[in-house]
């Protein structure tokens, strides 16, 4: 790892050996494939420092499932509670609510929010997920054909978002503009009006639920109790925040790569379609195959980790998919095989697991039923080839299918 320039960016605790003066972002791009590129970091050290490991910024990679696994549930050492995410945007001290609060406080917060999003809540808005997806298919259907990120991956979970809180879904193009900006623009300033726009139109919402909320879910949020108080402003918005970041750009990210493979592997389309019952096991290995999120836990205190020393308040960088496709855990980690049943971290895992692991999965699967239900010999259209983009979210930005 030491063979490259030395940036100065580099602390002196780190050692020589474990540093990487590249941009994790540039080499996650490289190539024709994503998941190929980045998991060439399988063949350096378990833990690294990058000199560039996210918006030009230094800390630590881990590369390995044990690592990644680990610093999930040691939340003592890797606090969720870091800096900058959503904070520096937006000029208020808000947290991402309740991903970036720790325990103890964590479970409070986390005991309003679970009661709708067990299985059992979301089997209750499983019709209006698939009426969102049917909405949408019905605008190309007979087509023969669609851009399937623009006309459906990006609208579709924004749509299920709108529904569950209870905003016009005229608003649909404006969140996805917010989305795009706030996710991958390159200017921070651009980045920070959005997320701004997005708090401002968040606290007007919020305002209006504690009045007159829209559903059950909206009226047990804003009515929320934590150690006896109803909750403040910061930790209502932190709440508002999260679920709008929180499931709109890995949903759309994962649809784009399962929409992709399986345009690109017609047996497996007609198995799915002779075997509907395994769709279920189709989603679990599409998602540890394209776990599509690098996420990021701050050091709590200077502690050794694995041998290696790290300081309070670095950085450290958890890309899911080194996890997923980590050889030493998954066999053949790179080829889809539904009788795998992996034991993936594409939803994180411990403390923090994702709070949406159930719905997101009952969006995945619906979508491929639908497509599999009214399209058949789905394919890329010929001459086209498809785009992507890495960063903190792994996703298709151009896939254009056609079918018969």
């Amino acid at each position: 790892m030491a063979s490259a320039p030395v940036s100065e960016a580099v602390p002196d605790h780190v050692p020589a050996e474990l540093v990487w003066d590249r941009s994790f972002d540039a080499y996650t791009a490289e190539g024709d494939d994503p998941w190929l590129a980045v998991t060439r970091l399988h063949e350096g050290p378990g833990i690294i420092w990058a000199t560039d490991a996210s918006y030009g910024r230094p800390g630590w990679v881990l590369t390995r499932n044990d690592l990644i696994t680990e610093a999930f549930i040691d939340y003592e050492h890797f606090s969720g509670e870091r800096k900058g995410m959503i904070a520096d945007l937006v000029g208020e001290p808000v947290r991402l609510n309740p991903i970036e609060i720790d325990p103890p406080h964590h479970h409070g917060y986390r005991k309003i929010l679970n009661p709708f999003f067990t299985p059992k809540a979301v089997n209750g808005i499983g019709d209006s997920v698939r009426d969102a997806c049917v909405e949408l298919i019905h605008k190309f259907e007979g087509k023969g054909g669609c851009e399937f990120v623009s006309e459906f991956a990006i609208p579709f979970p924004s749509y299920v978002f709108l529904d569950l809180m209870g905003m016009p879904r005229d608003k649909v193009g404006q969140f996805i503009d917010w989305e795009d900006r706030i996710m991958r623009s390159p200017d921070f300033m651009d980045r920070a009006k959005a997320a701004r726009e997005v708090y401002e139109y968040l606290k007007e919402h919020k305002d209006k639920q504690k009045e007159h909320p829209s559903n059950d879910f909206l009226a047990g949020m804003v009515a929320g109790e934590v150690d006896g108080r109803p909750l403040n402003h910061l930790e209502l918005m932190g709440m508002f925040y999260v679920l709008y970041v929180g499931g709109l750009d890995t949903v759309y990210s994962t649809l784009g790569w399962i929409l992709d493979h399986l345009a690109t592997h017609p047996e497996l389309q007609q198995r799915l379609r002779d075997n509907p019952e395994m769709i279920n096991a189709a989603v679990e290995e599409y998602s540890r195959a394209f776990s599509v999120v690098v996420t990021h836990r701050e050091v709590r205190n200077d502690f050794t980790f694995h041998g290696v020393p790290m300081k309070k308040g670095e950085e450290v960088n958890m890309p899911l998919a080194l996890a997923d496709r980590d050889p030493s855990v998954f066999a053949n980690p790179h080829e889809i095989d539904l009788d795998r049943k992996p034991r993936h971290v594409a939803f994180g895992t411990g403390t923090h697991n994702c709070l949406g692991i159930h719905l997101a999965k009952r969006e995945l699967r619906i979508v491929v039923e639908e497509f599999l239900a009214r399209f058949r010999n789905i394919r890329i259209k010929p001459g086209e080839k498809r785009r992507y983009h890495t960063g903190r979210t792994f996703g298709m930005e151009y896939l254009p299918l056609i079918w018969d």
